[in-house]
């Protein structure tokens, strides 16, 4: 309860309140709670001048408290305790992927939340928590551009292995560049600002380019393979995307125990195919898919990189 406003004046709203007919409140919280407070509480009013005032805001606050590493979430609003008041979690960030909420999840240092409420509010409580995130629409070009060349000098090195050589090329840094840069800023979410909008901008193009790039360059050759091969080419395509996934999964689940839905997320992130990862989530009703994600995710493009200059000379080789 937010406000409470009698006969035109304003009464505290902290501590055991008795309330009367006719007195206009404010509460705040889950819209499913609200819509169940309305059956005794009363009917929901403009209250354009009761909501004078209240302003909401939302805040990412970065995890760094030593106090709260490792502790669950019910473990956490004990610990903030009365500071919280008014306070509510809308979503929970590790590593780049959202974590499914419920009063056990485990808090973790590095980890990204995003507090609502009133401003007042969630203020006092972020900084029980950690450090408050000013997101800006600036983008830091010192750090993304540091990382641009990083990449592409180690794109340059070769390594000789027998009559092989091995090398990331351009690409292939630049893609293990973004990588260890993507975990810098998951670690340390105050480095390499980069706007949403602009980054889903250049996401776009970069992906549309690289499947035209790829059609354009390989298509000739594509088309001669399957007109010289046919069915044969198919079948082999086939073999080798369903046995890996096959293996992967019987061992995740019959040795290793893993979780199923964890399973499909880490195959989707293997194959390196966003879109299985969002299927994923879409099937499961829920973000824990993404929990898998990750690792696998990393190497699958850093081996997919490294691999393809490898089979080329084998296969020319052999």
């Amino acid at each position: 309860m937010e406000r409470i406003v009698r006969n035109g004046k304003e009464l505290e709203a902290e501590g055991p309140t008795l309330l009367e007919a006719d007195d206009e409140i404010v509460l705040a919280g889950p819209s499913a709670a609200l819509v169940r407070a309305g059956a005794f509480v009363g009917p929901e009013t403009e209250g354009a001048e009761v909501l004078r005032e209240v302003l909401g805001d939302a805040l990412g606050v970065l995890v760094n408290s030593q106090a709260l590493h490792g502790r669950t979430l019910r473990e956490v609003a004990e610990n903030v305790g009365e500071t919280a008041r008014g306070v509510f979690l809308r979503d929970l960030t590790r590593q780049g992927q959202e974590v499914p909420l419920t009063p056990e999840t485990r808090i973790y240092l590095g980890d990204l939340m995003t507090l609502v409420g009133r401003t007042d509010d969630v203020e006092r409580a972020a900084a029980k928590v950690g450090q408050v995130l000013r997101y800006s629409d600036r983008t830091d070009i010192a750090f993304l551009g540091a990382g641009i060349c990083v990449g592409l000098v180690i794109g340059l090195l070769s390594v000789k292995v027998g009559s092989v050589a091995l090398t990331l090329g351009g690409a292939g840094g630049a893609l293990l560049a973004g990588l260890v840069c993507g975990w810098l800023r998951a670690r340390q979410p105050t480095l390499g600002n980069y706007p949403p909008a602009a980054q889903q901008t250049l996401s776009d193009i970069g992906l549309g380019g690289f499947i035209a790039a790829i059609g354009l360059v390989n298509g000739p050759a594509a088309l001669a393979a399957i007109q010289s091969h046919g069915l044969l080419l198919l079948g082999m395509g086939v073999m080798v995307t369903l046995v890996p996934l096959t293996v992967a999964t019987i061992v995740a689940h019959r040795i290793l125990g893993m979780n199923p839905i964890l399973i499909c997320g880490g195959l989707a992130g293997a194959m390196t195919v966003d879109a299985a990862i969002t299927g994923c989530c879409e099937r499961a009703d829920s973000q824990t898919p993404v929990l898998g994600v990750a690792v696998p995710y990393a190497v699958g493009n850093v081996f997919l990189t490294i691999l393809g200059p490898v089979i080329v000379a084998l296969t020319y080789t052999a």
